[in-house]
């Protein structure tokens, strides 16, 4: 998987990701969604772009989930379900996953729970260092990665603003999501989340 900076234009999505997690559970195809979307606006959106580029992002996010997650996740509370999608971002998005693995679940590990805006900073120019791809991204593009990032984790429960700083919120994960995550073998993302080794 090639570094991308697609998470700029994209959210979070949480509840089209689990409407989207419900419709895949029941067996519907990405064509079958794709025309759910165009033509009964499922949804909610105002431009057909915006439709299609939903089905494009929330299929292929949950693309490596077993049904009995996809179930999970279109039924569970919102603390679990906000860490399913987050989970299928970082799976999507390598970058996104090298950022929580080495900045977020090294600062858990270390009992150091403020995350700064320097800590992107480093994180980025290391990553410039190591990509062609990354060093030749424009300010913009890299100021609205940072940004996205930031915007994910606080959406997700795992960040809250104080100050110029970020605060980070270790998450409940529920038996019968561990025990799901194992299964569909996505162990590396959720500890990434919490820490874990």
């Amino acid at each position: 998987m090639d570094y991308s900076a697609g998470i700029m234009s994209h959210s979070f999505w949480y509840l089209e990701t689990k409407n989207t997690a419900e419709y895949m559970a029941d067996d519907i195809s990405k064509n079958e969604l794709m025309e759910l979307s165009l033509n009964e606006n499922i949804y909610q959106v105002d431009s057909e772009r915006r439709a299609r580029e939903l089905v494009n992002v929330c299929y292929r996010r949950l693309k490596g989930f077993d049904n009995d997650l996809l179930t999970y996740l279109s039924t569970c509370d919102q603390n679990s379900g906000k860490l399913l999608v987050l989970i299928s971002v970082l799976a999507d998005d390598k970058l996104f996953f090298e950022f929580m693995h080495e900045v977020f679940r090294e600062h858990v590990l270390l009992g150091n729970f403020t995350i700064k805006n320097s800590d992107l900073d480093i994180f980025f120019m290391n990553k410039m260092n190591q990509s062609e791809v990354i060093e030749n991204w424009t300010e913009t593009t890299l100021g609205k990665v940072k940004a996205n990032y930031k915007k994910y984790l606080i959406e997700a429960g795992l960040l809250q603003k104080e100050n110029d700083d970020y605060k980070i919120i270790l998450p409940f994960i529920d038996y019968r999501l561990n025990e799901l995550i194992t299964q569909n073998n996505l162990t590396p993302y959720l500890n990434a989340i919490t820490g874990g080794l």
